[in-house]
């Protein structure tokens, strides 16, 4: 009985087989190698100064969406495809912009994006479902 414990113990220990190792590697470079495929280069945009936050972030975004596009095409204008340079969501960074001079100073807000402009996602990368959900067909 301990023997079939020891064996069922070191079985459980060893590693994957090379075969399964190397595919996981191979599955995580084919997904970066896609990511980078359908994403371009970091872009750094910043806005116009604000007393809004609101305004000042729209702004900033409006800024990153026409360099890409004078850059990648529309085809990359998307924000809401972006990614920071980590993969993650886009970077948005808001601070104080004092504008004027003497003892008229305004104290404004301007906003900074830091993105990867990436394409929408074909129907491969869905899965085939893109612009499907919710449509059924039906028959006479």
């Amino acid at each position: 009985m301990r023997f079939i414990t020891a064996l069922l113990a070191l079985a459980v220990l060893l590693p994957l087989p090379a075969d399964a190792q190397h595919g996981r590697r191979t599955s995580e470079r084919e997904h970066g190698e896609r990511d980078r495929e359908r994403c371009k280069d970091t872009i750094q945009a910043a806005g116009d100064a604000y007393h809004l936050i609101s305004a000042a972030r729209k702004s900033a975004i409006k800024r990153w969406q026409e360099q890409v596009i004078n850059k990648h095409g529309e085809q990359f204008i998307n924000y809401d495809n972006a990614r920071s340079p980590e993969g993650g969501p886009p970077l948005l960074r808001c601070d104080p912009a004092r504008v004027g001079g003497g003892n008229s100073i305004l104290d404004l807000k301007r906003c900074v994006v830091t993105a990867r402009p990436c394409k929408e996602p074909n129907e491969r990368d869905l899965g085939g479902t893109r612009g499907r959900e919710g449509v059924r067909l039906e028959r006479d």
